[in-house]
């Protein structure tokens, strides 16, 4: 069992100072779903519907226990991230991320290593805010001159870079991470940094203690450089609808949901088979790719079967999703 703390408004601030770029942000469900999987959903108020913020009770509720957030790195009205996060949950991703630690030092830039379920984050603070692409930049350079593997680029394996965009648009949020010094709902345990004592207070003091990498210095470290050709984001493709047959017209998932948001590959829906059973709260659990309208996913486990089967529309034999 983890260990439950009482934390005050000043370490909260701490850890806003720290963390926290922009007021949105997710919370993790404490009831895992039949799959085991215990998913996150945007914090909204019910009444408006909008985005809740981020404040002080919310991160001292954090820390001390009682719920566990997610953050996301990007302010979309200025690009920039207050830090780097880099996670590593495959075979060898410990040593991985020790391996960056110690080569970052060697350009005088502090990170800590905060251990995970099955792996470990190494996280880099900032002393102004930066922009995304130029901190991606320094990133995904350091890490393929040392050879250590990153997802994308025809690779499923490997470390993960957060922000995973350059950019994004108004009303988008991008990739959130699980936020430091809570409960893993999963495993119902804190994951610490290492080299501090387990306590809120104690972590947010190391974490206070380090260098902070300035703009300056990031502009000295990616002089010339730019994101690897094949890490860049593709270029989408246009929609073109299939040709119907036999005067049927082709199935459009966006002819029966309405998007809530979107993020630089989808669109998240309310999924109509997780509403027909009375789940889905936040409305954004079917996720659409924008390229590309036909092909959509649950992120909850229903599958096309079902969903076309709540929407009255069930699949033909043979017939794609």
């Amino acid at each position: 069992m983890y260990a439950k703390f009482s934390v005050s408004r000043d370490t909260a601030n701490d850890f806003i100072r720290l963390f926290v770029n922009r007021r949105a942000y997710s919370m993790q469900a404490h009831k895992p779903l039949p799959n085991g999987k215990v998913p996150y959903f945007l914090a909204r108020d019910w009444t408006t519907k909008q985005p809740k913020p981020l404040d002080a009770d919310v991160v001292r509720v954090h820390l001390n226990g009682d719920v566990t957030i997610n953050l996301y790195a990007i302010n979309p009205e200025t690009q920039r991230c207050k830090w780097v996060a880099i996670d590593g949950d495959f075979d060898g991703a410990v040593e991985a991320l020790f391996k960056l630690q110690w080569e970052l030092k060697q350009d005088g830039v502090e990170a800590a290593i905060e251990s995970s379920r099955r792996g470990g984050h190494l996280w880099i603070f900032t002393e102004t805010p930066l922009l995304a692409s130029e901190c991606r930049i320094y990133i995904y350079n350091v890490a393929l001159r040392l050879g250590v593997p990153i997802v994308g680029g025809g690779l499923k394996q490997g470390i993960e870079v957060f922000p995973k965009q350059d950019q994004i648009e108004e009303g988008e949020f991008g990739n959130a991470i699980r936020a430091p010094l809570g409960v893993h709902r999963k495993t119902n345990r804190r994951y610490w940094f290492y080299d501090a004592p387990t306590d809120p207070i104690a972590q947010l003091g190391y974490l206070n203690g380090l260098k902070k990498l300035t703009e300056a210095e990031l502009h000295t470290f990616i002089q010339g450089m730019s994101l690897p050709e094949s890490y860049k984001p593709p270029v989408p493709e246009p929609y073109v609808p299939r040709p119907s047959h036999e005067g049927q017209q082709e199935f459009r998932i966006l002819d029966h949901v309405r998007p809530k948001t979107k993020d630089r590959r989808n669109w998240w829906a309310p999924c109509p088979s997780c509403r027909q059973s009375g789940k889905d709260k936040s409305g954004d659990n079917l996720s659409i790719q924008i390229a590309n309208p036909r092909y959509y996913k649950c992120w909850a486990g229903c599958t096309a079967d079902d969903i076309r089967a709540a929407l009255g529309q069930p699949l033909r034999k043979k017939q794609l999703a």
